[in-house]
């Protein structure tokens, strides 16, 4: 069911890392838990995601930064495949396929 889902997310980058084939960017965002009686607790969620597209990964890899706060669009692909101990594995993708940067980090005290 490649492509079947789409996803869209406003995050801050973490790292980014090219290697030949994609663009690898960790990202964070903060969601906030409600517990009995104790208000809302924010926790960092950290996740994965990928770009395989040469032309989005070079706008990408130009336009943003670690900290910048970025608006993504995408889909999820899975795939199988075999490992080295002949395991059968599965893996899903978070792909990219779009970006809007909606605030770039700045060093230094707000205000």
């Amino acid at each position: 069911m490649s492509g079947s889902f789409t996803w869209a997310a406003n995050v801050r980058i973490g790292t980014i890392k090219p290697y030949s084939a994609a663009l690898v960017i960790t990202v964070v965002h903060e969601w906030e838990r409600y517990g009995a009686g104790q208000g809302a607790e924010s926790i960092p969620v950290w996740n994965t995601i990928v770009c395989f597209k040469t032309a989005l990964r070079d706008r990408l890899q130009a336009s943003l930064a670690p900290g910048d706060l970025v608006s993504f669009q995408g889909y999820v692909r899975t795939t199988s495949f075999t490992d080295d101990s002949d395991a059968k594995r599965r893996a899903v993708d978070l792909v990219v396929t779009a970006f809007d940067l909606l605030q770039k980090h700045v060093d230094g005290p707000r205000g």
